[in-house]
């Protein structure tokens, strides 16, 4: 049990000696320090007792006596606000993050629970552009939060290896270059992208070129000598390049699907299908008819015995549970692919197939240019963002560090741009569109992944620092040297990191670790300019770096979840 557990147990046995019954949950962080450190919203417990929250909220502070860790109680409103003896609070807390260090933060709330997360779900023969950064980004987040919480966690990718986008690419790629042409391609992952997106603009253009593409799909389904072998090939390009930015992003699966495999899966299944009476054949084509339960209809198979996406995650869903025994499983997908989820989850629980699917939704990625998409060739691709940035921090590193090796340079560009990437796409909550700029992104005085390890780095510093100027004699720590605002303020900070960690995981959004993770950085930032550490009396210099170690440690397993390196210095 943590501390800040240990303290909201105190708080609900004084309010149970007033007849107050409630869980631990039900406690809050104040918006603001000034108000307390822990809130109790009084609007339910005032719904059972016929009278107005705020009056509630008076009359417990005034019958409720401090004790404990708790040294004051107040309302504000309909809120009843516990202060807490922070000298106290950070004597414990200490201790507990010097024990538990890279632990500091996990529970065990989901122990003996094996769950798997879906997510990144690139489509080959198409370009990885900086709009996929953010399902990947959220889904190895989720899996870090996921493991400190006790999960076991299997990381899951789906690979869209087939389908409309793969029969346009290679009707493309037959119809418009040759095989010397072909050879002679370096970057063959972003070739593909080029050749898709005028694959689309030629479609579009001419009905005859669309039908042709339509044609090669039905026959590299049915297995055409000449269209698998070019698939295949161009296919290991694609996967090639997604291993290569999985590698750069730090980002690891234990399980692949693809939907070449789930298709047939799906096609196996079709008479069992037909078995449902909301499964129906309709002009030739075979749909779930959901109208019933207001999701419309989904089309399963076209009418010239092509499958769509439907009929592939019916049986992947189906082996997800049965071969890997998981309890959930969580789809990080697009907040546009809702509707369509919602139609396979209805699916599959008429089928009987009653299970825990939920669905991740996030919204888009667009540029100041507007929408990011592949078919209309509006792409800013990763490797062009991630080249351009790290170009520019490694001039930047250079200029700062003239006397470092050159791999130390470029791996610590690497881990800039890197940050700046994932933190970009993070910060904003899961239902937010995102605007993204590189820039802003890469800025250290910002709202950005750069800041914090240039936080982490000034943390670092001084404890270089220290080792040239350290105290002779040993000094008996009094934690009351803690004893400014901005002092209280971080051990607040400290102290709820546990909490937001669970928040995380229950929401299924990491913003809220990265909003934690950026008021520590800004508090620490505070502290630094206003109070001395080094140059402080022995005594509060003890204290100080006890709290700057704490700050330290959390700072670090923060951005671990997040998949962000720490810096010792920049």
């Amino acid at each position: 049990m943590t501390i800040n557990q240990k303290i909201k147990k105190q708080i609900v046995s004084l309010l149970k000696k007033q007849k107050v019954s409630i869980k631990i949950e039900d406690l809050e962080i104040p918006p603001s320090a000034a108000m307390g450190d822990l809130a109790l919203p009084c609007f339910e417990l005032a719904k059972k007792l016929k009278k107005n929250p705020s009056e509630v909220a008076k009359e417990l502070a005034e019958k409720i006596k401090p004790s404990g860790a708790v040294i004051n109680v107040k309302n504000s409103g309909p809120y009843l606000n516990f202060l807490l003896d922070y000298f106290k609070v950070a004597e414990l807390l200490f201790k507990e993050i010097q024990k538990q260090k890279s632990r500091y933060g996990q529970n065990k709330e989901g122990r003996g629970q094996k769950i798997m997360i879906e997510y990144s779900q690139p489509n080959t023969h198409k370009e990885f552009h900086v709009g996929h950064l953010r399902n990947v980004c959220i889904g190895s987040s989720l899996v870090n939060v996921y493991k400190a919480c006790g999960y076991k966690v299997i990381p899951a990718n789906y690979i869209g290896d087939t389908g409309a986008h793969v029969a346009k690419t290679l009707w493309y790629l037959q119809n418009f270059t040759n095989e010397s042409d072909l050879a002679k391609i370096e970057n063959k992952g972003e070739f593909l992208g080029n050749a898709y997106a005028q694959a689309v603009k030629k479609n579009s253009e001419n009905q005859n070129y669309k039908q042709q593409a339509q044609e090669i799909l039905k026959n590299l389904e049915e297995g055409d000598f000449q269209l698998v072998e070019l698939w295949q090939k161009t296919r290991k390009w694609s996967l090639e390049q997604f291993e290569r930015i999985y590698q750069e992003l730090g980002v690891n699966f234990d399980v692949y699907f693809y939907e070449s495999e789930e298709e047939k899966a799906g096609k196996k299944m079709l008479q069992k299908l037909l078995k449902y009476p909301f499964i129906k054949k309709s002009e030739g084509a075979i749909i779930a008819d959901l109208s019933k339960y207001d999701l419309g209809v989904l089309v399963l198979l076209r009418k010239d015995g092509t499958a769509l996406y439907g009929l592939k995650d019916i049986p992947l869903a189906v082996k997800k549970f049965k071969n890997h025994k998981v309890k959930k499983s969580l789809y990080v997908m697009d907040i546009r692919q809702s509707q369509y989820l919602k139609q396979v989850f209805k699916i599959l629980e008429l089928m009987g197939f009653k299970k825990i699917m939920i669905h991740v939704p996030y919204e888009f990625v667009q540029l100041k240019s507007g929408v990011i998409s592949s078919r209309t060739g509006n792409v800013v691709t990763y490797n062009e963002v991630k080249a351009a940035a790290l170009a520019k921090v490694i001039n930047e590193t250079r200029q700062r560090h003239p006397k470092w090796p050159e791999k130390k340079v470029n791996d610590t560009a690497m881990a800039i741009v890197i940050a700046a990437l994932k933190f970009g796409m993070l910060k904003s909550s899961n239902n937010k569109i995102i605007t993204f700029d590189i820039d802003e992104a890469l800025d250290v005085n910002g709202m950005t992944g750069p800041y914090l390890q240039y936080t982490y780095a000034r943390l670092n510093s001084i404890f270089v620092k220290s080792r040239k100027t350290c105290l002779g004699a040993k000094i008996n720590l009094d934690y009351k040297n803690l004893a400014t605002n901005i002092e209280k303020e971080l051990v607040s900070d400290l102290l709820n990191y546990p909490q937001v960690i669970l928040e995380t995981q229950k929401t299924n959004d990491p913003s809220a670790l990265t909003h934690y993770l950026y008021k520590l950085a800004q508090d620490f930032n505070t502290f630094y300019h206003k109070l001395p550490v080094i140059k402080a009396a022995a005594e509060v210099q003890a204290a100080r770096f006890e709290l700057l170690k704490a700050i330290k440690q959390v700072l670090s397993n923060g951005m671990e979840l997040l998949g962000l390196t720490v810096l010792e210095e920049m």
